[in-house]
């Protein structure tokens, strides 16, 4: 019986007289592709030198240096007036307290103290708290926002894509829990926003929760969702206009006070909702503040824009 030539073939290749085969080339999945170069920037002028050419640069530099002397001569005017330490003249620690603690109600309207004292005796300096989010927002705003001069093509194209992707494997148990819950959270946040005169709460308290819930939504549907009800137009209004309506709320407080006017704001009755003045409209101000600033950074930080 003739031998099999596979069999042949066998046998000559483990006495090592016939090559093995051979070896297969490595597997790439996803082999590079040679692309033309790209350059970092598309056309336009870049966000740090301006877009007005020299001249431009030039005074923005000047007004700025301006105004930070301006700034600096007024802080150090403010401090030459404050009264010296230990001064026989200054009102006793105890006295202010008092004052606060016996007529807070009279004065201000608000049941809850702390927010006499933070809102109204001591609402500049909170003011100055919500130029700081303000402030930061925008900071963060001119770094991170992406945009055709400073993100090339190719960049965005990848934002896109990756938004893309998030549509499509976006979590159905999130979004069902989302829509339950989101009602819930909105009206929770607006109770803490409005009650901050009667209870602990109030804008900066309500204003996380609201911000939270911005944030829990585009978790839960995507950044498109959000946009319909809370663009870029929206955002940058809500953000000025708030700090505007507390810088006017203030401004007025501290004038009629320091001149001893009566106040055209009604107190009305102490415990109801519909009391304590300024306060209301200032915590529904610095909440939308607060919210505006939670979203901003969550959203800029994460795919640099609204």
């Amino acid at each position: 019986m003739k031998t099999p030539l596979w069999y042949q073939k066998l046998l000559r290749w483990t006495e090592g007289d016939e090559p093995g085969l051979a070896e297969p080339a490595a597997h790439v999945e996803n082999p590079p592709q040679p692309r033309a170069e790209e350059t970092p920037y598309e056309s336009g002028p870049s966000l740090l030198q301006g877009a007005g050419g020299p001249i431009n640069r030039v005074l923005t530099k000047v007004f700025a240096i301006f105004s930070c002397a301006v700034f600096a001569l007024v802080m150090l005017a403010t401090v030459a007036y404050l009264p010296r330490f230990g001064d026989q003249g200054n009102a006793p620690v105890n006295e202010t307290s008092r004052r606060y603690i016996e007529q807070g109600v009279q004065e201000v309207g608000a049941t809850n103290l702390v927010t006499n004292i933070i809102l109204v005796y001591r609402g500049f300096d909170t003011y100055g708290e919500s130029c700081v989010l303000f402030l930061g927002a925008t900071a963060v705003i001119m770094l991170l926002e992406v945009d055709s001069k400073n993100t090339t093509r190719r960049d965005r194209a990848l934002l896109r894509r990756g938004d893309e992707l998030d549509r499509i494997t976006r979590n159905q148990i999130l979004g069902h829990v989302t829509r339950v819950l989101m009602p819930v959270i909105l009206l929770y946040g607006l109770y803490i926003l409005c009650n901050g005169h009667l209870s602990p709460g109030g804008g900066f308290a309500g204003g996380s929760i609201l911000g939270g819930a911005l944030i829990l939504c585009e978790n839960a549907f995507g950044v498109e969702k959000v946009r319909s009800f809370f663009n870029h137009h929206v955002y940058h209004a809500v953000k000025v206009g708030a700090l505007i309506l507390y810088a006017i709320l203030i401004c007025y407080t501290i004038y009629v006070g320091a001149n001893g006017l009566p106040n055209i704001m009604p107190l009305g009755r102490p415990g109801s909702i519909l009391s304590a003045g300024i306060i209301l409209p200032i915590n529904v101000a610095v909440g939308l503040e607060v919210a505006c600033t939670m979203y901003a950074f969550y959203t800029y930080f994460g795919r640099g824009d609204l």
